[in-house]
C-alpha cells in the first residue's frame, strides 16, 4: 500500500483517498494555530470513500447512548447518516428560529474544514428540528426541546454515484500534529469497521404478533374526537377561523423493545418518493417519520417549497385510482384547504422574495396508500435573508396549522389533549455551504423503550365530518402501524 494515503494499515480500500501524510500535518497545523488564536475550535475532513447503505451503517453503530441522524428519498438517490455529538445547539421561546439560526452561524465559522474535493454537500453539516409549538411541555419530549441542532462526530453522505464521509473533532489546548492524526486514524479505523458488509451483524426479520387495534367510533377517544370536530367547526361558522389542523396521537405500549431503523428499512423500500428520517437525541426516544412533505430546500439563491393539502385513498384498480383522482382534483372542499395553503406561502415567501413561481393549477402527487392535491412552488430569495428566517414564516403551513395561522394555531392546544413535540414540525439539515433541506415531519412517531407514540392529522374546514376526518386519520396510522409489524429488535 502506498504510504502517502490518508489511512493505516488496517484501512481497507473503502476510504482509499489520495491525500499525504505531509499535507494533513499541514492543515491540522493550521487548524491549531487558529484554535491558539481563538478563531477555530474544531478540525473537520471530507473525503468521497466507496458507496455504502447509511441505514445499514447507522443500524451497526454500537452506541445508542448518543446522537444519531438518518435521512433518505430513495427516489432521488440522496441519503445522509451521523452520529456522535461534537456540539450541540439548543434554543426555545418566540426567538428560537433566529436563536438558532445566529448560534449555527458562529457554530459553522468555529469550524476549520478541509477537503480537496469540490461539492456543495462536502463541508460541515447541522442536523435537527424544531417542536412544532415555541416551548415544549411534555416529559415525551424532553430530550428534543424546542429546538436542536447537533454537530456531529462523523457523516456519511449519498448523492447519487457520490459517497462522502465527513469527521469532526474538538481542538483542545494540549493538542499536536500528531495527536490530532493519530484521533484521524483511530475514527476512521471504527467507521471502517461500520462501513465494512464483512463485519456486520445481522438478524432475521421477526414478524410482530403483537396486533394494534385502531380505536373504534364507540371509543372514548372518538367522542372526544367528535366534540373538537365539532368546537373547531363552530368556531369556522363563526369565523374566528377559517381551517385548523387536528391531530390524534396513537399510543401503543409495547412488550418487546421497538427497532427504530426495522421500521425505518420497510418504509423506506414502501415509500420511495417520500423522505424517511430518524433524530436520536439519547437512548431514551428517538423521532422518525416517512413524510411526502417537503417544507423547503435551499441552496444559495433559491428555496424549493410545495403546497400538500387535500387527500383521497389509492384506487384498488387502475380504473378507480382515475375516479378517485378525478373527483380530488373536483372537490371543492378540498380544492380550498389546498387553496389556503397555496395562498399562506405566497404570502410568507412575497416578501423574502424578488421571483415567486407558483402554478396556476395544482397537480397529484401519488403515494402507496393515499393521493394529494400538490402545487411545487419556486422562489429566488432577495441578498442578505436567513433560510431560517424564511423557514420561521412558513411553519406552520396551512397543511399542519391552519388558517389564518394567527387565529387558528392558538386552538390546535386547547382541542389536543397531547403536546405535538416536534410532530409536523420542521426537522432536517443545513451546512457550511447554504445548502439545506427541510421537511414537515408528519407520518411520523415517537420511539421510546416500552411504547410508541404515532401521529396523524387532517385539516378541518367549513363542513368538515367528524367521522369521514377519523377515518382519513385512521388511513394516515396504516404504513407506520405496517411498518412497527417488522420492528422488534
Amino acid at each position: 500500500m502506498p504510504q502517502n494515503r490518508l489511512q493505516n494499515h488496517s484501512l481497507t480500500s473503502l476510504f482509499d483517498y489520495q491525500i499525504s501524510k505531509q499535507e494533513l500535518s499541514m492543515q491540522i497545523s493550521n487548524a491549531i494555530k487558529l484554535f491558539r488564536k481563538g478563531s477555530k475550535k474544531y478540525f473537520s475532513l471530507s473525503f468521497p470513500i466507496q458507496r455504502v447503505d447509511v441505514l445499514a451503517v447507522l443500524e451497526q453503530s454500537p452506541d445508542k447512548s448518543s446522537f444519531e441522524y438518518y435521512w433518505e428519498k430513495p427516489s432521488e438517490e440522496f441519503s445522509i447518516a451521523a452520529a456522535g455529538e461534537v456540539s450541540r445547539i439548543q434554543t426555545t421561546g418566540t426567538n428560537r428560529f433566529k436563536d438558532a439560526s445566529q448560534s449555527g452561524k458562529k457554530l459553522i465559522n468555529e469550524i476549520f474544514h478541509y477537503s480537496k474535493l469540490s461539492h456543495s454537500k462536502t463541508a460541515p453539516h447541522l442536523f435537527g428540528g424544531f417542536s412544532f409549538h415555541d416551548h415544549n411541555v411534555s416529559k415525551d419530549w424532553s430530550e428534543f426541546g424546542a429546538a436542536s441542532f447537533t454537530l456531529p462526530e462523523w457523516s456519511v453522505i449519498v448523492n447519487g454515484s457520490l459517497c462522502l464521509l465527513t469527521v469532526t473533532f474538538k481542538l483542545s489546548s494540549d493538542d499536536t500534529v500528531q495527536s490530532v492524526a493519530n484521533n484521524i486514524y483511530k475514527k476512521l479505523d471504527y467507521l471502517n469497521e461500520l462501513c465494512s458488509t464483512d463485519t456486520y451483524e445481522t438478524e432475521s426479520e421477526y414478524v410482530n404478533n403483537q396486533t394494534v387495534t385502531l380505536p373504534d367510533t364507540d371509543s372514548k377517544e372518538f367522542f372526544g374526537w367528535k366534540f373538537a370536530i365539532e368546537n373547531a367547526t363552530s368556531h369556522i361558522d363563526q369565523n374566528l377561523y377559517e381551517k385548523i389542523v387536528l391531530a390524534r396521537k396513537l399510543n401503543i405500549k409495547t412488550s418487546n423493545s421497538v427497532s427504530d431503523t426495522h421500521i425505518l428499512n420497510r418504509l423506506r423500500h414502501q415509500y420511495p418518493d417520500c423522505y424517511s428520517f430518524l433524530i436520536r437525541q439519547s437512548d431514551k426516544a428517538s423521532f422518525i417519520g416517512c413524510t411526502p412533505e417537503r417544507l423547503a430546500s435551499f441552496n444559495k439563491d433559491y428555496i424549493l417549497t410545495e403546497g400538500l393539502a387535500g387527500s383521497t385513498p389509492r384506487g384498488k384498480t387502475a380504473s378507480e385510482d382515475a375516479q378517485l383522482e378525478n373527483e380530488l382534483l373536483k372537490s371543492k372542499k378540498d380544492r380550498n384547504e389546498h387553496e389556503f395553503v397555496i395562498n399562506a406561502i405566497f404570502k410568507n415567501l412575497k416578501s423574502y422574495s424578488d421571483s415567486l413561481h407558483i402554478p396556476k393549477l395544482p397537480s397529484i402527487k401519488k403515494l402507496t396508500n393515499v393521493q394529494h392535491l400538490y402545487t411545487p412552488i419556486r422562489a429566488h430569495i432577495k441578498e442578505g435573508v436567513s433560510k431560517t428566517e424564511v423557514l420561521k414564516n412558513l411553519h406552520p403551513t396551512p397543511a399542519v396549522g391552519g388558517y389564518p395561522r394567527e387565529q387558528a394555531v392558538p386552538y390546535i392546544s386547547r382541542f389536543e389533549e397531547f403536546d405535538r413535540g416536534w410532530y409536523a414540525a420542521p426537522v432536517g439539515w443545513i451546512n457550511a455551504n447554504g445548502d439545506g433541506e427541510f421537511v414537515v415531519a408528519i407520518r411520523s412517531g415517537l420511539i421510546k423503550k416500552d411504547e410508541v407514540n404515532f401521529y396523524a392529522g387532517c385539516g378541518i374546514v367549513k363542513g368538515s365530518d367528524p367521522l369521514k376526518e377519523w377515518e382519513e386519520t385512521n388511513l394516515k396510522f396504516i404504513p407506520m402501524l405496517s411498518a412497527l409489524e417488522y420492528a422488534r429488535k
